[in-house]
């Protein structure tokens, strides 16, 4: 029970402001909006019985007079105080996710810890972000499948669906906004939901990345629904081409890719990058160093390897591919593997190595229905240590405001504020990973309100972050594991997987029910040489025995005669 986590509700008990309030207030009508964060206690009307009692001695008694009734009433019942109150106690939440599982306990911590100091700072103002909300929190897991023009990234995700046709022609009309992403999602009639439709679909879990969406036929966010089994379990997102006009002007877009990209990465569960050995000459690593802080949830996918004649070209090529990939990775080691989804392979030797790296991508999405919680889990933790960081540098610039009339804080003062993350897991390579991050904040000055900190609630989610989170991730890793129930394609895109075998029933054509003879009762009187010499002949014992079937059409006639 040490590592229960434990939520205290802020508001602290209404002292004597509301005593007048809630003595005129009956004990039946009030109500608490939040009943497991508060206590209602209800006090019995004091000294009822007594007055009931007064009362009903004056109605019973034919000897009392009226005027006798009122001098009575007039000494009783000044004596008598009648108090209707309600008192509301703060109570203590035990709110354990061993209890209720890890992602359910989320929505209540995050409301409570995280969204006081994020929105008091203005993080999504500073980070251009939208930040998380409880729907992102719970939904099913995401997989993000982007990388270079022409790579297959459109082929990846048809080839994991098993649709050969392609998940476009289930809706022609989604061909006609290649521009945009992509997000495929599950439901029994296909439409495509994109502009002031996507906006309103406020069940959707990416519905706030709309607000970097272009107008019109330019890059939007857009929501495609499509028939497929494995549309339950998984979602997919597929990202549209990157020309070198978006690569030069990438990280000046206030809308369209670069923004709904950057959101997308840190939200998903899962992100494939397609590419080809050409993209090492490309300006790709501007798109691949954003994936560097989420290079944990992140595989490389060298594709078309089908195009190969040898291993040795092969294995060359996917040195140099892999080479690219590390020089914009520098938070651990990239995941790079070869695949293709259409083609033959020459020879033997490649399809073992590459069939190989297949099963290695069939396998992440296999699992991905219970390990999808560990790098969600790790993309939170990421935010919010990005909101307390920015909380803590706002109190410093503010400090300094007031001592020199200047915002801008040194590197010995960011230095200052960066140690009071230093007892928090992976502070490190957080710091490593958002060097940047003092410098947008002072950026956002000319646009955002420096507040002052409220030390409270950073020290709360300071205790959050180093001694409940943990214990949450811990739980989740504990979990149970569930995989895909879809059956997913062969690490050999040409063949198709066969569809495990169904248990046949087994059918009880007839019954055989064996009746007692008369005749048991005698032979027992018998003596005992007698009664064992019948019982060990087997022929005499059948031929005495009776017996009556049942078959499937005597149980039918039953059956049809019980319901009438």
């Amino acid at each position: 029970m040490a590592h229960t986590v434990i939520l205290i509700d802020g508001e602290k008990k209404k002292k004597k402001k509301g005593k007048n309030k809630n003595r005129t207030q009956s004990v039946d009508q009030t109500t608490t909006e939040d009943v497991p964060m508060t206590k209602v206690r209800k006090h019995k009307t004091r000294g009822n019985n007594k007055f009931n009692k007064t009362l009903d001695s004056r109605t019973q008694d034919p000897t009392i007079t009226e005027g006798e009734g009122q001098d009575k009433r007039q000494k009783t019942i000044p004596k008598i105080k009648v108090r209707r109150s309600v008192e509301v106690a703060t109570k203590k939440i035990v709110h354990d996710p061993k209890l209720i599982g890890a992602l359910p306990s989320l929505p209540l911590f995050y409301q409570q810890i995280v969204c006081p100091v994020r929105d008091r700072h203005q993080y999504n103002e500073i980070t251009k972000t939208v930040g998380w909300d409880f729907t992102e929190l719970l939904v099913k897991p995401t997989v993000l499948v982007l990388g270079s023009s022409e790579a297959g990234k459109t082929s990846l995700i048809n080839y994991l669906l098993r649709d050969k046709k392609g998940y476009e022609s289930h809706y022609d009309t989604v061909k006609d906004y290649k521009s945009s992403f992509t997000h495929i999602t599950y439901d029994d009639n296909p439409s495509l939901l994109r502009g002031a439709d996507a906006v309103a679909s406020k069940s959707w879990a990416f519905n706030e990345i709309t607000k970097y969406n272009k107008q019109k036929n330019d890059c939007q966010i857009q929501l495609f629904q499509i028939k497929n089994d494995l549309l339950q379990e998984i979602t997919f997102i597929d990202s549209p081409p990157v020309t070198d006009a978006m690569l030069t002007n990438l990280n000046h877009e206030t809308s369209g890719y670069y923004p709904i990209l950057y959101n997308l990465i840190r939200k998903v569960d899962l992100i494939f990058f397609v590419g080809t050995p050409s993209i090492v000459d490309t300006s790709m690593n501007k798109v691949i160093s954003l994936l560097n802080p989420y290079n944990y949830k992140t595989v490389f996918c060298l594709n078309k390897s089908d195009q190969y004649q040898n291993l040795t070209n092969l294995s060359n090529d996917r040195k140099n591919f892999s080479n690219y990939i590390t020089s914009s990775i520098s938070n651990g080691e990239a995941k790079v593997i070869c695949t293709y989804f259409k083609g033959l392979l020459p020879s033997d030797e490649m399809k073992d190595f590459i069939h190989n790296d297949m099963e290695t991508l069939l396998l992440k999405i296999k699992k991905l229905p219970s390990q999808y919680k560990t790098p969600r889990l790790i993309s939170l933790n990421i935010h919010m240590m990005e909101i307390m960081y920015i909380a803590l540098l706002h109190s410093e610039m503010r400090k300094k405001d007031k001592r020199v009339q200047s915002k801008v804080l040194s590197s010995e003062e960011i230095g200052e504020v960066s140690k009071s993350l230093n007892d928090l897991p992976a502070y490190e390579s957080f710091l490593k990973n958002f060097p940047t991050l003092p410098e947008d904040v002072l950026n956002a000055c000319d646009r955002v309100k420096v507040k002052p900190a409220k030390f409270d609630d950073i020290d709360a989610l300071k205790s959050f972050l180093k001694n409940d989170f943990p214990y949450i991730q811990k739980i989740a890793s504990e979990e149970p594991e569930n995989v895909v129930k879809f059956l997913l394609p062969l690490s050999d895109p040409n063949k198709d997987p066969e569809p495990p075998k169904k248990e046949k029933k087994k059918v009880i054509k007839e019954i055989k029910i064996a009746i007692p003879n008369d005749d048991d009762g005698e032979e027992d009187d018998d003596d005992d040489s007698n009664t064992k010499k019948g019982n060990n002949d087997p022929e005499k014992k059948e031929k005495k025995q009776k017996f009556v079937n049942i078959n499937k059409t005597l149980i039918e006639n039953i059956m049809k005669d019980d319901k009438q």
